[in-house]
């Protein structure tokens, strides 16, 4: 079904027409009816293509906050590694230290190691407690190389504690 629609238009439109008539092998009616539909398609595709670039700008945006987010999770994650690395060293230097003869028991004079006096305070040998050793008496069984060492492994052991409390805390 058709209907006639009546319009004036200027004379160069008209002329113009008339040639894009021509030029396809069209009437000016099929002329004019195409370059109407292109027109609308056109119009509403220009509606359509406005909100997909609104979408393409809300999704650029998007990326670019994701992108950053990235990049400081990257770092936290470095961050992480770097402090995972010098807990495993720590851990380590701690380990050989505990494994390190430390003095003899004043009771059955058998090796004691730095675990028997950090950990259970007594030689494995005959129980005898051994928390003596921790204050050099004048002839005691530690030297000052063994006594600082022992030292140096309490005040590690120490800030071991304090660093992983305050990490829970954080």
């Amino acid at each position: 079904m058709s209907a006639v629609l009546y319009t004036r238009v200027p004379e160069a439109l008209k002329q113009a027409l008339t040639a894009h008539a021509a030029g396809r092998g069209l009437s000016q009616t099929r002329a004019i009816v195409e370059l109407l539909e292109q027109g609308l398609a056109g119009s509403r595709d220009e509606r359509s293509l406005a909100k997909l670039e609104g979408k393409l700008a809300r999704s650029q945006g998007a990326l670019a906050a994701t992108r950053v987010r990235v990049r400081e999770l990257e770092g936290a994650l470095q961050a992480a590694r770097e402090r995972e690395e010098q807990s495993a060293r720590t851990y380590a230097a701690f380990a050989a230290r505990a494994r390190q003869v430390l003095a003899s028991c004043p009771r059955c004079t058998k090796s004691v190691r730095g675990s028997d006096l950090l950990v259970s305070g007594r030689c494995p040998h005959c129980g005898h407690p051994v928390t003596e050793l921790l204050a050099p008496a004048p002839r005691s069984a530690l030297d000052q190389t063994e006594y600082l060492a022992l030292l140096g492994a309490l005040g590690l052991l120490t800030g071991l504690a304090l660093a992983s409390a305050g990490e829970e805390a954080g």
